[in-house]
């Protein structure tokens, strides 16, 4: 569960998990998870491997393609939730002109 968003868009997380044959909880796992890659340089074991949780990948990107199997108004809060944490990252990483253009944003950064 993550807590502010309403019942029917954690209905909704826990019903995209079930149907992606996640475990119960990896979707806010995930956001917590990304939430405190914003307020910390990486580990050594980033560096070599990314923000990842294995299986699922990318933390970031388990959560984007969540975003987009929700409901537009679920869909809304969880972004929101999620933007003040993109902001941070933001704030403190620059682009890497030497990642490939079509990797996502957050797969294009790198520590300042």
């Amino acid at each position: 569960m993550i807590r502010g968003l309403s019942a029917s868009a954690n209905r909704q997380i826990a019903q995209f998990e079930r149907d992606r044959g996640l475990y119960r909880g990896d979707i806010a796992l995930a956001f917590r998870r990304w939430a405190l890659r914003a307020g910390r340089p990486r580990n050594a074991e980033e560096w070599l491997h990314g923000y990842s949780d294995v299986p699922t990948g990318h933390i970031r990107t388990l959560l984007e393609v969540t975003l987009w199997n929700l409901r537009p108004r679920a869909q809304r809060e969880l972004r929101a939730a999620i933007a003040p944490i993109d902001a941070r990252i933001l704030k403190r990483t620059v682009n890497d002109p030497f990642a490939p253009q079509s990797l996502p944003w957050w797969q294009r950064r790198i520590e300042i």
